[in-house]
């Protein structure tokens, strides 16, 4: 049986427990809260870029149908964009990432895979299976500012440009709500692949060139769709983070509700052979006078 000075050791220790991840969790609600609001503010103008290149690239000719960032090309390698988190203490998070990598990679063949891991989590399952890592970015959503987004974009589509990779999928978690989060499998080069016969064959008259309206639309397209998977990646990160922490506070208040119901009762015990003792005592002592 532990003694009052165990028990009142433990229960100081789930205290300063409790105190912890409460405050994880309120930090992680705050930062939720303003991830949020940015992720969800960017979809309706991500979403209204791809409309317009979509429609846009349903006008081309065949001259620019052959874009490099729109055009579909053999494929020998696959580049694959995983986001993971740098930090532990978000319940399942990396653990879908991961299951869901490994299922595509079941599906492609791996000596084909080139990888670019963002997050310490992806970095050390890709490096501990000897898979090939072309780029590593660690504490890269530490900063999810659109600028941040374009070093990463520019870098996918050097790669991509220069046949270092010919399409390109990113693995991550789509942030829905804080309620709800989903792994996501998305394509995201070449732009979007059309084949010859679903192009319309009408040619329109650009001013500026053709070519000016093009290609900073398509880069902004994708550098944007980068920016809006940072952000839903970042904040399912601290969704996770939160309800991983809101339960690790609940089920610390129970050990301490736990562990505080022993010491009172073990110091009522102590209390109660004390009284018994002095009753003990003072009965003596009577016997004794008479």
């Amino acid at each position: 049986m532990p003694t009052l000075q165990t028990l009142r050791r433990k229960v100081k220790t789930i205290q300063n427990i409790t105190h912890i991840v409460h405050s994880m969790e309120t930090l992680s609600m705050v930062k939720i809260r303003a991830l949020q609001d940015r992720s969800l503010r960017l979809k309706p103008y991500t979403e209204e870029l791809n409309n317009i290149l979509m429609e846009l690239v349903k006008r081309l000719s065949n001259e620019y149908l052959n874009h490099p960032l729109v055009k579909e090309r053999v494929v020998y390698k696959t580049g694959v964009l995983v986001f993971t988190s740098d930090l532990g203490f978000c319940g399942s998070y990396n653990l879908q990432i991961i299951e869901t990598l490994k299922k595509f990679i079941g599906n492609k063949k791996s000596q084909n895979l080139v990888f670019y891991s963002v997050g310490s989590y992806a970095q050390r399952y890709l490096s501990s299976n000897n898979f090939n890592i072309r780029k590593k970015y660690i504490k890269f959503l530490e900063d999810t500012s659109f600028s941040n987004a374009k070093l990463l974009a520019r870098d996918l589509l050097d790669d991509f440009l220069n046949y270092y990779i010919d399409e390109l999928f990113v693995i991550y978690f789509d942030f829905i709500n804080i309620a709800k989060q989903e792994v996501r499998i998305k394509k995201l080069l070449p732009l979007i692949p059309i084949s010859l016969e679903e192009k319309k064959e009408e040619f329109f008259l650009f001013l500026p060139s053709l070519s000016e309206i093009l290609d900073p639309l398509l880069m902004d397209i994708f550098e944007t769709q980068i920016h809006q998977i940072m952000l839903d990646s970042a904040a399912s990160e601290q969704a996770f983070r939160r309800f991983a922490m809101k339960r690790a506070h609940e089920n610390a208040q129970k050990i301490y509700s736990k562990l505080l119901f022993q010491l009172n009762q073990l110091r009522q015990n102590q209390i109660t052979r004390e009284l018994l003792d002095i009753t003990s005592s003072i009965e003596a002592m009577k016997e004794e006078v008479k």
